[in-house]
């Protein structure tokens, strides 16, 4: 309601402020004129400019243009202009007779003395018809300036829903993506009858909670989605400890940079999922640099044949995985992201570089 009655206040002044200018571009032009009819030719003209002004503004633009019915708005703005035309003859032949108000004369350039008008009626005429399409071009432009802004702003804000609610769904898809992937692990600790499959549904406590509840945000602070990324690492240990060698590395501060829950949580998952070669110890390399403003993140891990050909037939949801974080990275950091996919020295490796905006250097509040 208060930024309602502003919004009102402010267009009030606004055009106070607008016809304040007009007024006084009006009286300079009249001033072309001998001062005798001035104050009466001003009062008279402003009256005819403000009404085919909000008549356009508040009316015949709403009604017809903006409805794309051109032929009815020419049509209204024509007849309009007729009526002015009528009107303010009749009432220049009408003053001129009841208070002997003198014809206008208007100066010339080079001679000594004024051109009187009373020879042409339709001299006046012409001027005012002239000045009401000046005030018609004026009051379109404003209101087709004021239609642009709004459906800019509405397109926006049906854009910014779109885009929360392909966020809300991509992110949405992670959470079981995750959750299936570290339960077929515990599944396979318990078959062996492992002594760390408590340890390790205690830690899988842990990495959910900051899924479901952290995540759910639209960003969060760097250092809480590091702390992540460590505690899945630790999960993993857990479970493959005589299997992994994990090289995991984080360079420069995280201060108080926010970013986007869970980017890197799928790329690290797919580190774990597809490449571990149960046949002998492997090497998973997870390196973050963070910069002024950008934040390198860098996964490999090695490439086992019978998963790459399993890939190749589709047998799981790797490339779920990937397309998802792309579209992600798409939606939040648009012309702000490189994400480069190698295949080199039987290593499968991920690059990622983030540009960061200045608005991720804000406090977080809990």
């Amino acid at each position: 309601m208060v930024k309602r009655n502003e919004n009102t206040i402010l267009k009030i002044v606004w055009h106070f402020l607008l016809w304040c200018v007009i007024t006084l571009v009006f009286h300079f032009i009249l001033l072309q004129f001998s001062p005798a009819d001035n104050q009466f030719r001003l009062v008279k003209g402003l009256i005819f400019l403000a009404g085919i002004f909000y008549l356009n503004y508040n009316l015949l633009i709403p009604r017809y243009l903006s409805k794309r019915k051109l032929k009815q708005y020419a049509i209204s703005v024509v007849g309009a202009l007729t009526i002015v035309f009528c009107v303010n003859h009749f009432i220049e032949l009408s003053f001129k007779d009841l208070f002997n108000i003198p014809p206008p004369v208007i100066k010339y350039s080079g001679g000594n003395g004024w051109i009187n008008s009373s020879s042409n009626p339709f001299f006046v005429n012409f001027g005012m018809i002239l000045l009401c399409v000046v005030s018609l071009a004026i009051s379109t432009s404003i209101r087709v300036t004021k239609e642009w802004f709004k459906n800019e702003t509405q397109l926006k804000e049906i854009e910014n829903k779109k885009l929360l609610a392909e966020l809300s769904y991509l992110k949405a898809q992670i959470n079981p993506h995750f959750f299936f992937n570290t339960l077929n692990g515990i599944y396979a600790l318990a078959r062996r009858k492992s002594d760390k499959t408590p340890d390790v549904i205690m830690m899988l406590s842990v990495v959910m909670r900051y899924i479901i509840y952290d995540a759910s945000a639209p960003k969060v602070l760097l250092k809480k989605e590091l702390t992540h990324i460590a505690n899945f690492i630790d999960l993993q240990k857990l479970r493959l400890a005589e299997m992994v060698k994990i090289d995991y590395q984080v360079s420069g501060k995280p201060k108080d940079i926010l970013i986007e829950p869970l980017l890197f949580t799928v790329l690290v998952e797919n580190a774990f999922k597809h490449g571990i070669d149960y046949s002998k110890r492997n090497t998973i390399k997870v390196h973050i640099g963070i910069g002024n403003d950008e934040l390198s993140f860098l996964v490999s891990n090695p490439v086992i044949p019978n998963q790459k050909k399993k890939n190749r037939l589709g047998g799981d949801e790797t490339g779920i995985g990937l397309d998802n974080i792309q579209k992600r990275l798409d939606l939040l950091y648009p012309g702000r992201h490189k994400m480069n996919i190698i295949e080199k020295n039987s290593l499968y490796i991920v690059e990622l570089k983030l540009k960061l905006e200045n608005t991720n250097h804000e406090v977080y509040h809990n």
